[in-house]
């Protein structure tokens, strides 16, 4: 899995998600300058952009050239797809050198995406951009972000459908609510990666601890790319029964919030699992 320079280009969005780590939070909007010093502050040959949503900043283009100039192969930008609506900024992406995009996704109709994102016609813009980099012919890559919330759980099938049909090449189920009790969601995430492996699109989990997903720990994102991103900050703790699994090291526990509200019941640890050792090489 590719390591990618974290670069934070401000807070500022054109959605207003319940779920939103930076729109609560007290950010700031980093200048120019600051952003062209943290570029120098790296091992990585590889850079993602992100936000709040990255798209809306004047000085993109600007950005991406000295990414460019600061010796990173590949740019990829989170965003909320909304911008690549208009085709044209699309394809100066594109002429720029952008060619990798994770788009992120909370509904598979409008109802439920406009609902959590508390904006109209957010939905028909994300699609409308998902389907543009669709049409593109050359040679990007899209992943998509699927959010999971108690607001959208039961629609995570229907959302796994649109990615497939709209030409994703990978999707990530990405766990960001805490009231939402595991036994009621692992269903729809066993469907859900069922179906994106039948038609051959790779998916990954994040937020789900080694002892419930059982049988599918290679679909552990955090195993390929480890737990410290910054782009979706998560508390995790262990609790006592982590300390008899063989786990514990790789795995970081549950989120500290999860625990709080439902209690450990439901873990139980792992004394044995066949493929540890290769699971343990991936980590490392």
């Amino acid at each position: 899995m590719i390591r990618y320079k974290e670069l934070f280009l401000g807070p500022k969005c054109d959605n207003k998600c319940l779920f939103c780590y930076y729109r609560l939070g007290n950010y700031e909007q980093p200048d120019f300058n600051t952003i062209n010093n943290l570029l120098g502050q790296t091992e990585h040959d590889s850079v993602v952009l992100y936000g709040g949503e990255p798209t809306l900043r004047n000085d993109l283009f600007e950005i991406i050239n000295i990414v460019k100039k600061n010796g990173f192969r590949r740019i990829k930008l989170v965003s909320n797809g909304r911008s690549f609506s208009n085709n044209q900024f699309l394809l100066q992406l594109i002429k720029e050198g952008c060619l990798l995009f994770e788009i992120k996704l909370w509904g598979s109709n409008p109802d439920i995406h406009d609902y959590i994102t508390q904006t109209p016609n957010s939905f028909l813009q994300t699609i409308n951009g998902l389907e543009n980099l669709q049409r593109l012919s050359c040679d990007k890559f899209i992943c998509l972000r699927i959010l999971l919330c108690r607001q959208n759980f039961t629609d995570i099938v229907n959302m796994i459908i649109t990615g497939i049909n709209l030409g994703v090449n990978r999707i990530v189920l990405s766990l960001e609510d805490h009231n939402v009790p595991l036994q009621d969601l692992l269903p729809y995430i066993r469907i859900a990666l069922n179906i994106s492996i039948l038609n051959r699109v790779w998916i990954l989990t994040e937020g789900f601890p080694f002892c419930v997903m059982q049988g599918l720990e290679h679909h552990i994102g955090e195993i390929y790319h480890g737990y410290g991103s910054k782009i979706y900050p998560r508390t995790y703790k262990y609790h006592k029964n982590c300390q008899h699994c063989i786990y514990k090291g790789i795995c970081h526990g549950v989120y500290t919030e999860y625990l709080n509200k439902f209690g450990h019941a439901e873990f139980q640890p792992i004394k044995f699992n066949r493929y540890f050792k290769e699971i343990k090489a991936l980590f490392g």
